[in-house]
């Protein structure tokens, strides 16, 4: 499996406080069976060249110890920015893995921008893949699930943390997870690490969540295939969104 969202460089924003944790994470991650991964640092705020600089000069560092361990997994940079973020589409570290194509953004967890439909979508015009991270944990996601449907139709893709679907974060967020997995809405499932204890970096779990939901087929394109792609810069496996019966909805959660 191939983790497209998680926080492994230590010292940058609420994951990791030092190498020694982000290798104590990563051992813990092959564990479980990932190989590969994608290290998104939290973007609040600005990504400039200082910030791009930052997080490649402690990226070179995490690969260093890795490679005095001889660990085995794979590591790719990224960051995790937020829609409201000033950056640089061509800082080294603004889109996966370097390729200028596939972007990791992340909403507000308690709103939605009015103008994020069309900012997406201007995205997409430019030849940017938007990727958009743990939607199930958006409070107006929650009471507006088409909304996701919505977005996908805009050319956006989705990445569910594998905790929502394990019950990490509470039934609720689970049962919106499951719903956006049933409805063709997941294309990536990250870890979303941020310590070894109580954010590990586990997917095991969320891929037989996966098989038993959606087959082994699915599970495989969106742990494995999907994310190689993405990291690639090449197309993913986008399949046919189901658009949510809102009165079925009301129905079955009354």
């Amino acid at each position: 499996m191939i983790d497209i969202h998680a926080h492994l460089l230590p010292g940058i924003d609420d994951g990791p406080s030092d190498l020694d944790e982000s290798l104590a994470m990563i051992e813990a991650g092959y564990r479980d069976g990932i190989r590969g991964a994608v290290c998104t640092s939290h973007v609040l705020n600005r990504l400039d060249a200082q910030m791009d600089a930052k997080l490649t000069e402690v990226f070179g560092q995490l690969q260093e110890r890795m490679r005095e361990g001889k660990m085995r997994m794979e590591l790719w940079l990224g960051s995790e920015l937020h829609v409201n973020a000033s950056f640089n589409p061509g800082c080294r570290a603004a889109s996966i893995a370097g390729n200028g194509k596939y972007y990791l953004l992340e909403l507000p967890l308690n709103g939605i921008p009015n103008d994020v439909d069309e900012r997406m979508f201007q995205f997409t015009l430019q030849g940017c893949k938007p990727v958009l991270a743990h939607p199930e944990r958006n409070s107006v996601i929650a009471q507006r699930p088409e909304t996701v449907y919505s977005l996908v139709q805009r050319g956006v893709l989705m990445q569910l943390n594998a905790g929502s679907l394990t019950g990490m974060f509470g039934r609720g967020i689970r049962k919106r997870a499951e719903e956006m997995l049933d409805h063709n809405l997941v294309h990536f499932i990250g870890s979303d690490c941020h310590n070894p204890k109580t954010r590990p970096m586990a997917l095991h779990k969320a891929y037989k969540v996966v098989v038993a939901r959606q087959g082994k087929e699915t599970a495989e394109k969106i742990f494995l295939d999907n994310p190689r792609n993405a990291i690639r810069g090449e197309e993913v496996w986008v399949p046919h969104p189901i658009p949510f019966d809102r009165k079925k909805r009301k129905y079955i959660f009354f």
